[in-house]
């Protein structure tokens, strides 16, 4: 059975690939639901409207146009097919909260017919407002008393902030009556949800600390999707509440967050679909009815879910996978802070490689048409990475690394909320105790048993900061944030300190780093006053029991 499915609309003249069946004016009413689909008018699991307006304003040939559309179709079959987005449903009543200083009696008496309860407030009357779909729990101020009033839904008009954080909840503003009930219609009695993103807790900077150095998701998240519990140190998330804006994963330094719908694996394969074109990459949600621009030869359009969720790693993927510079069309001025961050970050190491911007976010149409005649390969720019088992940060670094090759090229800024640094340790304090390389969960600090060292990768560093709270000399490690180096030694891992091991003075076995065995045994040395007891202090394990027990034996005997 075929996937695709072409419907021809107004292109009549489309040539397409074999593996797209093509429909016109007249579709069979038995027709199966297809993968995907240029127009809801065919049932498909995936409407992409990016194929119709690549064909209308492509400048490619008609062969061209015939390969391009294939590889469209399939880029979104591939996030189809390794996404790890799961269906979820919850059941819902037809209890509404409808907040608004207008009256609107028309929509509550329209919501009524179709049987759904209604509650008309003003805003003068709320409090505060909490929960999620199914449960939305509004506070009532009514004669200097709180009421708490329970929904399946809230309408708000000219809803603030705090009122949209959960789902359930919509801003009717500019919506008109139809709109609204089908908002309602649509959403009961199933509310019906994927979850957006994955999270693996082995690898994230907040889980389990003693002390908070990262909550940036929670931070950033515009909903309650994601909440911080501090008694335990743990993430809680609330998928029904997640909106899949993305940026979450966009300012996760670790990785520990990745996208359910566009996994890193998924990304890779897309960009490889992409290779040596040029890209123009908009979000799912662009009207893309409005916008008229001529694409360049050999340009294509990548449409994703968001925009936001695209970090350092995943720039890098599709530059050195595509071996082209990109544009972002972001007309709804959606880009958030981490990414416009990414973005310079990126610009900043290939204006310094290679004298050219990486990545142009375009926000005006009018710059739009202007911004794709820029587009240009760049030469030796390209680097296939086979990605498997490789983290986030060990993508960026290995890809970083080829960039960079043998040159010193300087240093690039990071930012407040894309944080990269390096630390220094002072050996002359430093115990090689090796509490820090506990700490690390990213794998930039490493004990090498082979030669008693402690050894530190920069490029796989996020600035955390918890080897430095983890460490018990005071001003031993010193953190230094705000850059990323582009020179080689940057992206393997250099001593910082290291000791020869201790010798048992009673078996001879080495068991320790000489600087703490000497450290411990100068602390505890005034505090023991027995001779034998002093000597554990400079024995193994296996030795300081022996001796004890011998000890034990003696004072028995007398």
């Amino acid at each position: 059975m075929k996937e695709f499915a072409f419907y021809k609309g107004d292109i009549k003249d489309a040539v397409l690939g074999d593996e797209i069946e093509i429909f016109d004016d007249c579709i069979p009413e038995n027709l199966p639901t297809f993968l995907v689909s240029n127009s809801p008018k065919i049932k498909a699991q995936i409407y992409a409207p990016e194929i119709d307006f690549y064909i209308k304003n492509s400048s490619d040939t008609t062969l061209e146009k015939a390969k391009s559309v294939s590889l469209m179709y399939e880029a979104r079959a591939v996030c189809f097919d390794l996404a790890k987005d799961l269906d979820y449903q919850k059941s819902v009543g037809k209890n509404v909260i409808l907040i608004s200083d207008e009256k609107r009696e028309n929509l509550a008496n329209l919501l009524k017919k179709h049987e759904f309860k209604v509650i008309l407030l003003n805003h003068s009357e709320i409090n505060f407002l909490y929960g999620q779909v199914g449960e939305i729990v509004v506070q009532i101020l009514q004669n200097n008393e709180e009421i708490e009033v329970t929904a399946d839904f809230a309408l708000i008009e000219n809803a603030k902030d705090f009122m949209l954080r959960q789902s359930g909840c919509y801003e009717i503003s500019g919506l008109n009556d139809d709109e609204i009930l089908k908002i309602l219609t649509q959403n009961s009695p199933q509310f019906n949800y994927k979850n957006s993103i994955t999270y693996d807790s082995q690898i994230c900077d907040y889980h389990h600390r003693r002390d908070e150095i990262c909550a940036k998701c929670s931070e950033i998240c515009p909903t309650v999707a994601i909440l911080k519990d501090d008694e335990n140190k743990e993430l809680v998330f609330s998928h029904i509440d997640c909106i899949g804006c993305g940026r979450c994963v966009g300012i996760c330094p670790t990785g520990a967050i990745d996208s359910a719908k566009v996994p890193r694996n998924a990304f890779l394969q897309v960009a490889k679909l992409y290779e040596n074109k040029k890209i123009l990459i908009i979000p799912q949600n662009l009207d893309l009815q409005d916008l008229s621009v001529k694409l360049p030869q050999n340009t294509l359009v990548l449409s994703l879910y968001a925009l936001n969720f695209l970090s350092l790693t995943h720039f890098l993927t599709l530059l050195q996978t595509s071996g082209v510079n990109l544009a972002i069309f972001d007309s709804q001025n959606s880009a958030d802070k981490p990414l416009c961050e990414s973005i310079d970050i990126i610009n900043q190491i290939y204006e310094l490689k290679f004298k050219t911007r990486a990545v142009s976010l375009i926000q005006n149409q009018n710059e739009l048409e202007n911004a794709l005649s820029n587009l240009q390969f760049i030469e030796n720019s390209k680097f296939n990475l086979v990605e498997a088992n490789l983290s986030k940060l060990e993508i960026f670094s290995k890809r970083l690394s080829f960039l960079v090759g043998n040159d010193n090229l300087g240093v690039v800024k990071s930012g407040k909320f894309i944080t990269h640094g390096k630390i220094s340790i002072n050996e002359n304090s430093c115990t090689l105790c090796l509490s820090c390389a506990g700490a690390c969960n990213t794998g930039a600090l490493f004990a090498d048993a082979n030669d008693n060292s402690l050894k530190y990768n920069a490029s796989l560093c996020t600035a955390c900061g918890y080897c430095v709270k983890s460490c018990a000399e005071k001003d031993t490690i010193n953190l230094q944030i705000g850059q990323i180096e582009l020179k080689p030694e940057y992206f393997s891992h250099q001593i910082l300190a290291k000791d020869s091991l201790f010798a048992c003075i009673e078996c001879g076995k080495e068991f320790a780093p000489s600087k703490a065995v000497m450290k411990i045994a100068e602390m505890m040395m005034s505090k023991i006053s027995d001779p034998v007891t002093q000597k554990t202090l400079y024995c193994c394990g296996d030795c300081k029991a022996k001796i004890m027990i011998q000890k034990m034996h003696e004072q028995k005997d007398i």
